[in-house]
C-alpha cells in the first residue's frame, strides 16, 4: 500500500506543530515536565526529529489503512475512527506505559488526548488530500 508524499508531508508539520503548541509553553508544557526539563521544540537533536518523522509515517500508514478499510469519507467518520484508533489502539497502552513509568493523573490525561487529537487530525488530512 503506497502512502502520498504529500499526506506524510502534512502529517509529519501538523504532529510537529500540533507537539509543540500542545508540549510547549503555550499550553501543557509545565503538566508533562520531567524533573525540571521541560520539552523544547525548537531544541531537538537528530534522533529526536527522526524519531518524530516515522512516528508520524507509522501512524499516517496505520490511519491511511483504516480509512480504506472502513470507506471512511466524511469527517465524521474520520473522527469516530480517531478516537477509536487514538483511544484504544494508540492512547491506552502508552498511557499505562507512562503511568507504570510514574507520570502523574493529569499529564496522562494531556498525553491521552494529545494521541487522540493527532489521530483524528491525520485522519483528515488524509481524506482530504485524497479528495
Amino acid at each position: 500500500m503506497k502512502i502520498n508524499v504529500f499526506t506524510l508531508l502534512a502529517a509529519v508539520v501538523m504532529q510537529f506543530v500540533v507537539g509543540y503548541l500542545w508540549y510547549g509553553t503555550h499550553l501543557f508544557g509545565g503538566v508533562v515536565a520531567i524533573g525540571d526539563h521541560g520539552i523544547d521544540f525548537l531544541k531537538l537533536d537528530v534522533l529526536s526529529l527522526l524519531l518524530i518523522i516515522l512516528t508520524s509515517y507509522g501512524l499516517t500508514y496505520i490511519v491511511d489503512m483504516y480509512v480504506k478499510m472502513n470507506h471512511v469519507k466524511d469527517i465524521g467518520g474520520v473522527v469516530k475512527m480517531g478516537l477509536t484508533i487514538g483511544g484504544f489502539a494508540i492512547g491506552l497502552p502508552i498511557v499505562m506505559l507512562l503511568n507504570f513509568m510514574g507520570l502523574g493523573h493529569v499529564a496522562l490525561l494531556v498525553v491521552f488526548t494529545h494521541l487522540v487529537i493527532v489521530t483524528i487530525l491525520t485522519g483528515i488530512i488524509d481524506i482530504k488530500l485524497k479528495a
